[in-house]
This record gives structure tokens, C-alpha cells and sequence, in this order.
């Protein structure tokens, strides 16, 4: 096969004719182990029908990131993590013992000076930066379980990753069946997290990362599935986050300790109790969350509490001069130095986050792709509102802990991306995490107008204490089919 360009340090890039028959060859194995897995448990848990469906769109993201980022664009990101862990997979074939040394984290100029033009050089600015020399080690590994391949590396990322994000939409059908379909659209087909979240790319981990958070503290702390496995999971989504995008984490960890105390203020009848409580818990909320962000100051680096002013203020500035972004950028508007002028702009930024860039501002393939999505994003958003009504969707968001939780996340993950991130060819990518959250959360809202609805012809009152905890328990008693009894051998048959 003719090369197809050229990249410093690694000489001419192609994909070789054996990747595209062994990647065939990995789509059917997964598709006959996941056809498996779904024909198991179907009859138990009915939203496994979307199993396969979801596996396949992860894998064809990875695959159309893939091709176009080598073919079109010849570089990015992807290629850059992954021709690194090319790199590190080399010397560990030559010197095992320095391999072993930079996966526990040594990325010092020392550790950069041991690979030769025969091993390749990692580049210098992925490789010296911790979060990104993170990505680099996972791609080593995938380097030497796939002959140094680009394509299937993609592929084996977008299918591992699909473990987390299937957990925390089985989560949410837990809470609410009845619209397993539904929520099958945000969590299993939105367009933005197929492409961006099934490649080596920071938040395809991170992505997935947020998913296993979600999913295991509902099971250790609300359904009391208590196991040592769960708290390693836990821990090591939480450390991912950390280590690669540390403000996803800054975002979440507050959402979830007001979705661990919520549920407890909520369930007290006594309305003086919840008025003294209610101030107290938000406190305590905002007590341990600082507590713990200003404790992780290190790990978070630049994004720690006491420069997160200064870092919003670089990156916003350094992003809206760049030149090279063009008609792709857009601005939310100018900071003085304070925090009071960075939450002005919370509606700016949202919107931006949420519902941008429009059609009209999409000026390439891929921004039209994200154009497409943001306008039935902003569809379902408006339709959602005219049927449930502001009051019914603000007494839904408050009355339900999950839902709670999930557009907590999302609006306030959407403002800190995008008063961050005025750059659309960034921002599509950076918001995945919140993505699933929202459009869930939408057709939760959804739903339970049409169950208010229901009840408000059979002239009875809608409770929302009464789905607080979903509505699985709406759903009809299975029966269970009778056992045939058992003739004996010498019992005589019947005439």
C-alpha cells in the first residue's frame, strides 16, 4: 500500500490491508460475544435488546474516527496518543525495565532521552504534559495487543469503553423501564459521544470514566450492592478523571454529595425539620466538596481552586485569539477578574455548550454533523417544555434524587465548558460527559407528564413522592409460569 503522509519521528503513515480484515474479524467477535451475552439475559432484563445496537454504533464511531482523522485530516490528537504508546511499545521491547519506569509515570526529559530514532520519539508536548502522558501509557498497551495498529487500537478502545456507559444506562432503566427505549437515545446513539467518546482521546476515558461514577454509587450507596470491586471501580473512575480532565471531576463530586444527602431531606414529612436541615445539608454539601477539591490541589494543578479564576481567564483568552480556529470560534464576553463576572455569563455559556454551534454556524462536515444534533437537542428541549410546563419540570428535577443529580451535572457542567471553551470544534468534544445526562433527564421529564396527564383524567392527584425513586414499581407483577409436576416412573397415566 502507497504511504500516505508523512509524520516526524515515525516516517510514512498507511493503514495496511491485514488491519481492515482483522478489524472485520474484531467486529465479528464482538458481535457473536455480545449476541451471547444479550440472548442470556434478555428475559431477565428487557433493555438488553438495545445491547448490541449500542456495541455497534460505539464500534462504527471508532471506526469513522479512525478514517477520517488518517485519510482527511492526517493527524489530531488520536493519532498523536497513539504513535506515543507506538513509541513506549518499542522500548519496551527493547529495555523492559525503562518501560516498566515510564508506566509508573516518569515522563521527565531523562525518560524522553532513551528513545532512539530506531524506537521513534513520542512528541515532546503530549508527552511531558501528565494528563495527556496518561493517555500515551493505555495506548502502549493497546499498541502491543494490536501490532501497532491505529485502527483496531480504536476499535478495542471504543468496545472497552462501552462497558461504562452500558452500566450507567442500565441504571437508569432500573429507575424508570418504562422508557428503556428513550434512554437508549441519550445514553447509546447520540452522535457527539459516538464519535468523540470510541477513540484514544482523553474523553473517550473520561467519558466513560463519568458513566462507572454514576453507576457505582447508585449501587453501593442507594441499592446497597456492597462489594470491594464496586469501591476499586469507584475509585479508579475517580482517578481517571483526575488524572486526565480534573474539572469533570470538580463538576461531578459536588453533584454527587448533594445526590447522597437529597434523598435523606426529601423523605422527612416534618416541614420545620426540613427547614432547618435544608440550610444545614447545603453547608454540608459545599463544606466537603470544597474541603476535598482544595485537599486534591495538587492533583489538580491548574485547576485547582486557587487558580481556577486565572485558568478560565488564560484559556478563554488564549482560545478566542487564536487565529488558526477562525469562523469556529465565538465569544461569551469579557472578564474583569472576579467570579461575579464569570457567572454573568452563565446563560451565554450554557446556551453555548447546550445548543451550539446552530446550523447556520456549522462551516465543515463534522460542525454540520454537530449542528444537526444541537438543533433536535434544542427541539426535544422545547417540546419537552411546552408539554411538561416550567413549573411540572422544576417540581420533577426537585421531587426526584436521580434527576436531581443528572441536570445539576449537566447545566453546570455546560456552563464551566463553555465559559471555557469558546471554540466549537473543542466544546463538541469537551461536553460528551453531560450529554447522556441531559436528554435523559428530558425524556424523564417527559415521562412523568404523561403519567400527571394519566392521572389527571382518571381525576387523581399526581404524587411525585410516590416516583421518587423511579417508576419500576408501576410496572405490572411478573408472574411466574407454573411448574409441571413431575410423574414418577411406576405412577400410573391417566386414562
Amino acid at each position: 500500500m502507497i504511504p500516505l503522509f508523512y509524520i516526524h519521528y515515525f516516517g510514512d503513515m498507511e493503514i495496511e490491508y491485514w488491519e481492515y480484515m482483522l478489524s472485520l474479524l474484531y467486529l465479528l467477535f464482538f458481535y457473536l460475544y455480545f449476541t451471547r451475552q444479550k440472548n442470556i439475559r434478555i428475559k431477565e432484563a428487557p433493555e438488553y435488546a438495545y445491547y448490541i445496537w449500542g456495541l455497534m454504533a460505539k464500534m462504527l464511531g471508532g471506526l469513522a474516527f479512525s478514517l477520517i482523522y488518517f485519510y482527511y485530516y492526517q493527524g489530531g490528537d488520536g493519532l498523536v496518543f497513539f504513535l506515543g504508546g507506538v513509541a513506549m511499545r518499542n522500548l519496551a521491547l527493547v529495555e523492559p525495565l525503562e518501560y516498566l519506569r515510564q508506566m509508573l509515570g516518569d515522563n521527565s526529559m531523562r525518560a524522553w532521552s532513551t528513545y532512539t530514532w530506531e524506537t521513534a520519539k513520542p512528541f515532546q508536548y503530549v508527552y511531558f504534559d501528565d494528563r495527556t502522558f496518561a493517555v500515551i501509557r493505555v495506548s502502549s498497551i493497546l499498541a502491543l495487543l494490536t501490532f501497532k495498529s491505529f485502527l483496531i487500537s480504536n476499535l478495542m478502545i471504543a468496545s472497552l469503553s462501552y462497558f461504562g456507559i452500558w452500566a450507567c444506562y442500565r441504571t437508569y432503566v432500573s429507575y424508570f423501564p418504562q422508557i428503556s427505549g428513550k434512554l437508549a437515545i441519550g445514553f447509546l446513539y447520540m452522535p457527539s459521544t459516538i464519535f468523540w467518546g470510541s477513540a484514544i482521546l482523553k474523553d473517550t476515558f473520561t467519558f466513560s470514566s463519568v458513566c462507572w461514577w454514576v453507576h457505582l454509587v447508585d449501587e453501593l450507596f442507594f441499592k446497597r450492592r456492597v462489594t470491594v470491586s464496586k469501591w476499586v471501580g469507584l475509585v479508579i473512575s475517580g482517578i481517571v478523571m483526575i488524572t486526565m480532565k480534573p474539572y469533570i471531576f470538580m463538576a461531578l463530586f459536588p453533584m454527587t454529595i448533594f445526590w447522597l444527602l437529597y434523598l435523606r431531606v426529601v423523605r422527612l414529612k416534618n416541614v420545620m425539620v426540613k427547614f432547618v436541615l435544608v440550610p444545614i445539608a447545603g453547608l454540608l454539601i459545599v463544606s466537603v466538596s470544597l474541603f476535598v477539591l482544595l485537599k486534591l490541589g495538587d492533583s489538580l494543578d491548574k485547576f485547582a481552586l486557587e487558580g481556577a479564576l486565572q485558568t478560565i481567564q488564560t484559556t478563554q483568552g488564549d482560545l478566542v485569539n487564536a487565529n488558526a480556529y477562525g469562523s469556529n470560534s465565538f465569544n461569551v464576553g469579557t472578564f474583569d477578574g472576579t467570579w461575579f463576572s464569570v457567572f454573568a455569563k452563565f446563560p451565554i455559556a450554557t446556551n453555548a455548550a447546550l445548543f451550539r454551534p446552530y446550523l447556520w454556524e456549522a462551516n465543515n462536515f463534522v460542525m454540520l454533523m454537530s449542528g444537526l444534533e444541537n438543533f433536535w437537542v434544542l427541539a426535544l428541549s422545547l417540546y419537552v417544555l411546552y408539554r411538561a410546563g416550567p413549573a411540572f419540570m422544576l417540581r420533577c428535577i426537585i421531587g426526584v434524587p436521580i434527576l436531581f443529580m443528572s441536570m445539576a451535572f449537566a447545566i453546570f457542567f455546560a456552563f464551566t465548558v463553555g465559559v471555557t471553551t469558546p471554540n466549537f470544534g473543542a466544546l463538541v468534544r469537551f461536553k460528551i460527559p453531560m450529554v447522556p445526562f441531559y436528554i435523559g433527564s428530558m425524556y424523564i421529564i417527559l415521562y412523568l407528564s404523561q403519567l400527571k396527564k394519566v392521572q389527571t383524567i382518571r381525576r387523581k392527584r399526581f404524587i411525585i413522592a410516590e416516583v421518587r425513586m423511579g417508576t419500576a414499581h408501576l410496572l405490572p407483577k411478573r408472574v411466574a409460569p407454573k411448574k409441571k409436576p413431575i410423574r414418577r416412573a411406576m405412577e400410573p397415566r391417566p386414562a
